[in-house]
């Protein structure tokens, strides 16, 4: 049993699936998403689990080398922003729109119950040595 991280077992295997430039995505419980996409439902109710808690723990277990948000973002929900950058990202800031596409194609995504707009975030898996 593990003593310490993330110990939903699917989170945790996806994770240490991930190679370097893969995509995942955090996001909130309304982000559209492929039918085909591998979905870790983290939500069970509007507000909880939060993105907050949620991108706190997954981002401490992985390398991120660029991530990007919904341009939205930073007049509709600034907090989560700043958030993201509490936590060592600097995401890009791009079109909703493009950032909706580009979810389509990730490996993986963990849904929040999170109930705040734009909080979302599209991370590339870096490497952790070199």
């Amino acid at each position: 049993m593990k003593r310490t991280g993330i110990i939903h077992a699917e989170l945790a295997r996806r994770i240490a699936g991930l190679r370097h430039t893969d995509t995942f995505v955090i996001c909130d419980a309304g982000l559209p998403l492929a039918p085909t996409t591998p979905c870790i439902d983290l939500g069970y109710r509007y507000g909880q689990a939060s993105f907050s808690d949620v991108t706190t723990a997954v981002l401490s277990e992985v390398v991120v080398e660029h991530s990007w948000v919904s341009r939205d973002v930073l007049t509709v929900s600034p907090h989560v922003h700043r958030h993201l950058e509490d936590v060592g990202l600097t995401p890009e800031p791009i079109e909703h729109e493009l950032f909706k596409a580009q979810v389509l194609d990730v490996a993986f995504a963990v849904r929040t119950g999170e109930d705040t707009f734009y909080a979302n975030v599209l991370c590339r898996a870096g490497v952790a040595f070199g």
